[in-house]
C-alpha cells in the first residue's frame, strides 16, 4: 500500500478523540478518503523510557498480527490498514456498529461464547473479554487484542472465562444467568461440555483464591 508521512500528518490533523483508555487512545480519522479508527498506545511515564517504548511497540505489532490472524478461524475483526511501530499506532477499519454492551441478549452472548471457544481452540487468550469489546453490525466483531497472547494453560483460558462472567454479573446483573448460560452454550459448541466443566472448576478455584487474597 502506498504511504507517505505527509499523508499521515494530514490524518493527525483531522483526528477526533473518541476514547482515552488505560492502554491506548482511540481516534476517529481519515484513511485515503475512508473513515477509520486510529489506536495509539500512550507513553507511560512510570516506566523507563526505553522499556516503555519496547513494550508499546511489541504490543502494537502483536495486536495487529492477532487482528489479522484470527480471521481464518472464523472470527470477525476490523481490517488493519496500517501499522506504525515507531509511533505505536494501528489504523483500522471503522465499523458503524452497535456495541454489544448496549444490546446484549442470550443470542449475542452465545456468539461471544463461540468466539471465545474458537480463540481457545488455537490457544489464543484474549485478555480483555468483556461485552464492551464486541460490536454487532450484520455480524459480530471482536475488538482490542492489546492484551492477547498465546497459551495452552487451562488457567489462562479460565481467566478469560472468569472475566466475561464478572462482566455479566456486574454490568448486566439482571440478565446474568441467561447471559452466562448462553455464553457457555456457545463455548461448548466449539470446545465440548467436558472442557466447559474443567474450565468452570478452574474458574471457581481462581475465584476462591481471589476472595482469600482480599481477606
Amino acid at each position: 500500500m502506498p504511504f507517505s508521512y505527509s499523508i499521515l500528518l494530514l490524518q493527525h490533523q483531522r483526528r477526533k478523540l473518541l476514547k482515552k483508555g488505560a492502554e491506548a487512545d482511540i481516534f476517529l480519522t481519515d484513511w485515503y478518503g475512508k473513515r477509520a479508527i486510529a489506536k495509539v498506545r500512550t507513553v507511560k511515564a512510570y516506566r523507563h523510557k526505553s522499556l516503555d517504548l519496547d513494550i508499546r511497540r511489541r504490543r502494537t505489532i502483536r495486536e495487529a498480527q492477532m487482528l489479522s490472524g484470527v480471521k481464518p478461524i472464523g472470527i470477525m475483526c476490523p481490517h488493519v490498514y496500517f501499522v506504525d511501530p515507531i509511533s505505536c499506532e494501528i489504523i483500522m477499519e471503522f465499523l458503524a456498529a452497535k456495541n454489544a454492551k448496549e444490546i446484549i441478549n442470550s443470542e449475542i452472548s452465545s456468539q461471544i461464547g463461540t468466539y471465545a471457544g474458537l480463540l481457545h481452540s488455537r490457544n489464543i487468550i484474549h485478555g480483555d473479554l468483556t461485552t464492551s469489546n464486541f460490536l454487532l453490525e450484520d455480524k459480530l466483531y471482536l475488538l482490542d487484542f492489546g492484551l492477547s497472547f498465546h497459551s495452552d494453560r487451562l488457567e489462562d483460558k479460565a481467566v478469560d472465562i472468569r472475566l466475561i462472567k464478572e462482566t455479566f454479573s456486574s454490568v448486566h446483573y439482571p440478565q446474568f444467568e441467561t447471559l452466562f448460560s448462553g455464553f457457555l452454550q456457545g463455548y461448548s459448541t466449539i470446545q465440548g461440555k467436558k472442557m466447559v466443566k474443567k474450565l468452570l472448576t478452574k474458574v471457581s478455584s481462581i475465584e476462591r483464591r481471589a476472595r482469600y487474597a482480599l481477606h
